[in-house]
């Protein structure tokens, strides 16, 4: 079936068919098996959250889009992607249908899952599975509101001959905080970061609520993460556990796991950051994308995040640039989606926000990356604050798609795409071009053409 004739029935009437495919066994996903509504039952749920789980990866294949907001920001610098950095995208960039596609797919599976849940009346067997199938299609949707902002909420029910128009941003950020506050309700406390918990659904929310000005609601939320009465999370010095698929790091909240690829280690998110063979055999990535020098030179000499940087020449770079280098090459690439860092510097930043100058997150975080602390004495104003916590930030959460709503947040963003010629607009992303060759009357992001 033509992928785009396949996508709209995918999202029209996931009742019927789901493409996120699933196996008899919860560690094989197969894509040449279908289940539909009327053959799920309390034991195969789980399988249908992993076809969503790899819905959402396009078939193990998440880097192919989970990053590329980052190389439009501040944070990355690439050679090949150039309409990327440059924000200019085409709405015919191939890329965008994996942007657009799969968390909708992704969405489709989520929608049976949590319509069976509702049906039976969601039991105590059931209640984890349908929790993340909630925090699954929250999680979409912000992916999907991120890169285009105001699109189609669907649930599984939709009449495939109406031709509906976009909801508006504020629609789908409702849909997002619902999705979320059910999941927590549903999710057990913390346990794994490969599957979904309270936690991550919290965490998930206040950055939501910061994104959005609501200060004291992302301080309760960020606050109840770290409680150490409700989970074992905490920080700790192992940095790059927390990014390893396998590995249970206490730091990281929620992350999507691809599934095992044996014949390669060299996709994933160290294949977009890596700096490839030209530097050694075993080195993966292109070469292609490397890291701002003025943000990798801003970590201090005993900063533990410091060593995950490799100063190199790419495929086809004439200058020495710096990589990335904390996601390890795995045959089972992994994504970080939040991690216990976020609720440190999320309270920071709120009352910060709120006008108060409070260290002791920021420090805390710090602490942990053997970094040096501060007093809040030695800050003139909140606003000298906010500009640390940004820094820290981007120290951070380097490669992790978080830098450009940060920007968004932080102020930086008309005056990033005035830097480079576009307009303010050009924060969204275009919807693609043969989402109009289905719907003519779907509304094109401004200063884009179909």
């Amino acid at each position: 079936m033509y992928m785009k004739q396949l996508f709209n029935y995918i999202i029209l009437v996931p009742a019927f068919a789901v493409m996120a495919s699933c196996s008899q066994k919860l560690d094989e996903i197969k894509p040449d098996t279908q289940i539909t509504f009327d053959q799920l039952n309390d034991n195969n749920l789980p399988l249908a959250l992993n076809g969503a789980k790899l819905a959402l990866t396009s078939n193990n294949a998440f880097y192919l889009y989970y990053s590329h907001q980052d190389i439009m920001s501040d944070d990355v610098e690439s050679i090949t992607l150039t309409s990327w950095e440059s924000n200019n995208v085409s709405p015919t960039e191939n890329t965008l249908t994996f942007m657009f596609r799969q968390p909708y797919t992704a969405i489709a599976t989520a929608n049976m899952i949590i319509k069976y849940g509702i049906k039976n009346s969601i039991s105590e067997k059931i209640s984890a599975t349908v929790g993340e199938a909630y925090l699954i299609r929250a999680y979409s949707y912000m992916l999907l509101s991120e890169h285009f902002g105001g699109v189609v909420l669907v649930y599984g029910d939709e009449d495939p001959k109406v031709r509906r128009d976009r909801n508006t941003l504020a629609e789908v950020q409702d849909q997002i905080e619902n999705d979320l506050k059910e999941a927590a309700s549903l999710l057990p406390d913390y346990s794994d970061a490969r599957t979904g918990s309270k936690q991550a659904a919290q965490l998930l929310l206040a950055r939501l609520y910061l994104n959005q000005g609501k200060n004291d609601e992302a301080i309760l939320l960020a606050k109840d993460v770290m409680d150490p009465s409700k989970s074992p999370l905490q920080l700790g010095s192992d940095f790059p556990a927390i990014f390893k698929s396998m590995a249970n790091s206490k730091e990281s909240i929620y992350k999507i796991n691809e599934t095992t690829t044996p014949t390669s280690d060299q996709y994933g998110l160290s294949y977009i950051f890596g700096p490839g063979k030209t530097v050694g055999p075993d080195y993966p990535g292109s070469g292609n994308n490397w890291i701002d020098s003025n943000l990798v030179k801003s970590y201090e000499s005993n900063d533990i995040r410091k060593a995950y940087f490799l100063r190199a020449k790419g495929a086809s770079i004439v200058d020495t640039v710096y990589f990335l280098m904390k996601f390890s090459p795995e045959t089972t690439p992994s994504y970080p989606v939040c991690r216990l860092s976020e609720a440190y510097l999320i309270i920071a930043e709120a009352k910060a926000r709120k006008g108060a100058v409070e260290v002791q997150e920021y420090n805390a975080l710090r602490t942990a990356r053997h970094a040096s602390t501060v007093q809040a004495l030695d800050f003139s104003s909140p606003a000298e604050f906010l500009d640390e916590i940004e820094k820290e930030r981007r120290r951070e959460f380097v490669g992790e798609r978080l830098r450009w709503q940060d920007m968004r947040r932080f102020g930086k963003l008309d005056n990033w795409l005035s830097s480079l010629g576009q307009p303010a607009t050009h924060a969204l992303l275009p919807i693609p071009s043969h989402e109009f060759l289905v719907n003519p009357d779907l509304e094109q992001n401004e200063d884009y053409s179909k």
